[in-house]
């Protein structure tokens, strides 16, 4: 995967936080890399500055040697921090950044004669940069950078070849090889805590997500005033069980039913009270309803219980129960408390329909019927007179 990719995969944080690991806080938009490695720079080169005092303190260094190191290691590394910062691409600009580190630190360290712990914390440092921001293709491009500053002052001027660094430099460069090491530590633990950060929060996310997704869907499979599942909804569940049914030798009811003289609810104490009385009932279906058996509302005041594995008995007893109740309990309205009859049309599968569309218009042709004899009762498709149960309606339609 390219450097670029796979810093911007692994690493990317939200906008404005703190460099890992320093605290630091750059200007919007500045990408973390260039925050860290500014930071970085700077502490590490004005550490390396100190060393080299010490180190070139009996050398007779001559004051141009000085003035160049000084601007190597106290102004270099501002300076491209504000070329990293202002570039378009200041990621690409930063990953520039540490090979020019390998070609500049490479060369001083030939001009210096090789000092060993000197020559060997730069090269560390140098591999350890690109190793961590471009990945292990990476360390081919540092150590390269590395020798090609070295050759440069090999052909150009010769290497004073010098590799001694005395005690007190020797343990200085291990305690600033360590310490930016540290500095690497403390950024990854950073990194760490707020990828896990982000991970709990992209989990969040993800759940309300979920739940937002799971409740959008019920929600297209309700009917928005009562709460019952949609038509469409039961045309699919309506065919499967169907299905099952037919393969288990079970038998199927299927029961319209709609509220004797909606309209005139309607037109009477508005529509409104039309819509209560509408939950009510829903309410009502809903609590007979359990297992496979669902409850629907095809459209206006018509609705459709689908009771899988009941008889026809069984669904005349339900049917005239939730008629009974419905009767008997008045609805709360916004007109007031409000009694009505319902009336009720079952179709049996097998034996009157082998398709949902024939139940269908065979229970449609009951309600029909029971609309027919006098409303308030129910009526089994295609039954004869002595097998039809109905009862009689004693109530009246309007307010209590």
């Amino acid at each position: 995967m390219p450097p670029r990719i796979w810093l911007e995969c692994r690493y990317r944080t939200r906008g404005g936080a703190g460099a890992a690991g320093g605290g630091v806080v750059a200007e919007a938009g500045t990408h973390w890399v260039v925050r860290l490695n500014g930071r970085n720079r700077a502490l590490f080169f004005l550490a390396m500055l100190g060393v080299l005092a010490l180190h070139q303190w009996q050398l007779q260094v001559g004051p141009t040697m000085w003035v160049l190191q000084v601007l190597q290691f106290a102004v270099y590394p501002l300076l491209l921090y504000q070329r990293a910062v202002r570039a378009p691409d200041p990621l690409r600009a930063e990953l520039q950044n540490l090979l020019l580190d390998g070609v500049l630190l490479g060369a001083w360290m030939a001009v210096w004669g090789l000092p060993l712990w000197i020559s060997f914390m730069l090269a560390i440092s140098v591999c350890l940069n690109v190793v961590i921001y471009m990945g292990m293709p990476g360390l081919m491009r540092g150590v390269v950078a590395l020798a090609a500053g070295v050759a440069a002052v090999r052909l150009v001027a010769g290497i004073d070849f010098r590799p001694d660094t005395g005690l007190l430099v020797s343990l200085l460069c291990m305690a600033l090889l360590t310490f930016y090491l540290l500095l690497f530590a403390q950024a990854a633990y950073q990194r760490g805590l707020s990828l896990r950060e982000s991970r709990k929060v992209l989990g969040e996310r993800l759940e309300q997500i979920t739940q937002l997704q799971a409740r959008l869907q019920e929600q297209a499979l309700r009917d928005p005033l009562t709460g019952l599942y949609n038509r469409r909804h039961m045309d699919q569940v309506l065919d499967r069980e169907l299905a099952a049914c037919a393969a288990s030798g079970e038998p199927l009811a299927l029961v319209l039913l709609d509220i004797d003289h909606f309209k005139q609810v309607n037109d009477t104490w508005g529509h409104l009270a039309g819509d209560d009385l509408l939950r009510a009932l829903a309410a009502q279906l809903r609590e007979v309803v359990d297992g496979r058996a669902m409850a629907c509302r095809l459209g206006g005041d018509e609705l459709m219980l689908m009771l899988p594995g009941t008889s026809s008995a069984g669904a005349m007893a339900m049917a005239e129960r939730l008629r009974r109740r419905f009767e008997q309990v008045p609805a709360s309205t916004g007109a007031g408390p409000m009694a009505a009859s319902l009336s009720l049309g079952i179709a049996m599968f097998p034996d009157h329909g082998q398709s949902a569309r024939e139940l269908l218009q065979r229970a449609d042709q009951a309600l029909y019927q029971a609309k027919l004899h006098g409303r308030n009762r129910t009526m089994l498709a295609e039954a004869e007179p002595a097998q039809v149960q109905a009862c009689e309606a004693t109530g009246h339609l309007g307010p209590v």
